[in-house]
């Protein structure tokens, strides 16, 4: 995945808008950030993730996504290292972020629930 990829499949989420600080592209819902691209290393996203889904998805794909190095690691801040995601692996945990910064249900897919129920 691209950058210019991972933009398009956060832009095309309810409500999410984009802003860019020091160099660095920040998804938002509302007024939260809930993942941003590029900052200190191109080649990587983060993602705002409770720890119990950022457990899930470094379980589901760890060639992909990482806790980032720190305490805001264990918080649930996760990297995703662009070239090891593809948009199928990549937008339920986008759809993750974006709940939890939004704190309200986020249609996704049927059949999957959504992650903060």
């Amino acid at each position: 995945m691209t950058a210019d990829e991972f933009r398009l499949l956060a832009l095309s989420l309810p409500q999410v808008r984009y802003a860019t600080n020091l160099g660095a592209v920040n998804f938002l819902i509302g007024d939260r950030v809930f993942a941003t691209l590029g900052g200190p290393d191109p080649a990587l996203a983060t993602l705002k993730l409770s720890p119990v889904h950022q457990t899930k998805a470094v379980r589901s794909a760890p060639s992909a996504f990482f806790p980032q190095p720190g305490g805001a690691g264990a918080r649930g801040v996760t990297c995703v290292r662009l070239s090891n995601a593809d948009p199928d692996l990549l937008r339920p945990v986008l759809l993750d972020a974006l709940a939890r910064a939004s704190q309200t249900p986020i249609p996704s897919a049927p059949g999957r629930r959504p992650a903060n129920a």
